[in-house]
């Protein structure tokens, strides 16, 4: 019985300490660096899962569940620090922008809440019953699984996925974006900004009046609409991994449509497209629909691979958050890759552990690929939302290798916080 008594409170201590560390983010910096210094994510991890295995031998199989929620909490929310900050700090400021002539913004009427939790119920209850029938139909039509496709086009499709990509994705120029006329001292340059889920339009705006206040450049829209969290995960499962070849969504094709137009402007001696989350799935996919293009002998010509290859140096794209299978900067100018390493999102995609590639494949069979690019992992930093965990941190200091602090960013970083470059992950 004391044995019993006695393993079973090991087991609640070992198990607290685990705990304690995937609550601390992912274990970068956790609750036990206070008294051995900051540990690896990869050794936070390993103790965490130990503590909870054994836990679960003697009965405490429910903190595995608990720990797992509260990590992947953490890896998107933030540290519980900052969580607390966010709740009692004072409310951050809106971006602010240089406007050369302003116009009012018509008033939009405010949905009640019950309409609109209504509309989202019905919207995703319709939507399921869409992506299952679909998949069914899917299976059924096997011709359909053309493996020398990428992306399925909506004569490709079945009335069922074409009904559930229905969205009201789109292209968002400046004075769509600003509400007037913006101040822009860069007309040889444009910049792009693909945002992730969760985001409806006034959130995606904000990260574009964010990204001209930090770096003095203003930012067109390609605007991923959201069905919210479920339907919009399912996107991402889809993009990344080529699921039933149903990767060419709205976002995806409006991206490449818009951004091959751009390219071939004369105008614009450089093109920076900013990518975050579930837009750099998109993005990934359509850098690998131009590379495709390039690469391509029987569909393209030498002189229109030629253009294409040329068009695509003018392009630099900067990824926060990866997670895309596919990132590649084979034929772009400059591809950066900017993580936190307690973020969630990013270890599904730009920070996963290449040596477990093997089980991380798309429908080709591939493993995660980044090449061709420059990481920034910062090693202590927590939190998936773009301005909060991405752009506030950068303007303290971090990221600080990155071409966006060093050339872009009208403010010195006040502080160098030591970034991680990984020669695993580059090529």
């Amino acid at each position: 019985m004391l044995l019993t008594l006695r393993t079973r409170l090991t087991s609640l201590v070992t198990t607290a300490i685990g705990l304690g560390i995937v609550v601390a983010g992912i274990a970068t910096q956790p609750v036990m660096s206070l008294f051995c210094g900051s540990i690896s994510t990869t050794s936070a991890w390993i103790l965490s899962l130990g503590a909870f295995y054994y836990g679960h031998g003697v009965g405490l199989g429910g903190y595995l569940i608990g720990g797992a929620l509260a990590c992947a909490l953490c890896g998107v929310a933030g540290s519980p620090l900052y969580l607390v900050k966010s709740l009692l700090g004072p409310k951050q400021p809106e971006p602010q922008v240089k406007m050369a002539k302003v116009k009012e913004a018509p008033v939009k009427p405010k949905k009640g809440l019950v309409a609109t939790t209504l509309r989202a119920i019905t919207r995703t209850f319709f939507r399921l019953i869409f992506l299952v029938l679909g998949i069914l139909d899917t299976i059924i039509q096997t011709s359909f699984l053309d493996k020398k496709k990428r992306g399925a086009t909506k004569e490709d499709r079945n009335w069922f996925w074409n009904k559930l990509y229905e969205k009201d994705e789109d292209y968002y120029e400046y004075e769509e974006v600003y509400g007037g006329e913006v101040q822009n001292d860069h007309q040889d340059e444009l910049w792009i900004f693909c945002n992730g889920i969760m985001n409806d339009v006034d959130d995606a705006k904000r990260a574009c009046k964010k990204v001209t206040e930090m770096f003095g450049r203003p930012c067109k829209l390609l605007h991923n609409p959201t069905d919210g969290i479920l339907l919009d995960l399912l996107e991402c499962l889809m993009g990344k991994t080529g699921l039933f070849r149903l990767g060419c969504t709205g976002p995806r094709k409006l991206l490449r449509n818009k951004l091959g137009m751009e390219m071939k402007k004369d105008c614009y001696k450089k093109i920076v497209l900013v990518a975050h989350s579930q837009g750099t799935i998109i993005s990934g996919n359509v850098i690998a629909d131009f590379n495709d293009g390039i690469e391509d002998k029987e569909k393209y010509t030498v002189e229109e691979r030629e253009v294409i290859k040329k068009n695509m140096s003018k392009l630099e794209v900067y990824i926060f958050a990866g997670a895309a299978h596919y990132m590649s900067g084979k034929y772009v100018s400059h591809l950066e890759c900017l993580s936190n390493r307690g973020d969630v999102v990013a270890v599904l995609g730009h920070i996963f552990p290449r040596i477990l590639n093997f089980l991380w494949r798309n429908t080709w069979g591939n493993g995660i690929i980044y090449d061709h690019c420059k990481d920034h992992v910062e090693t202590s930093n927590w939190g998936h939302s773009f301005i909060p965990h991405y752009l506030a941190p950068m303007e303290k200091g971090c990221f600080s290798g990155s071409k966006l602090a060093t050339d872009y960013w009208l403010k010195n970083p006040q502080k160098k916080n030591e970034s991680e470059t990984s020669p695993l992950i580059s090529k």
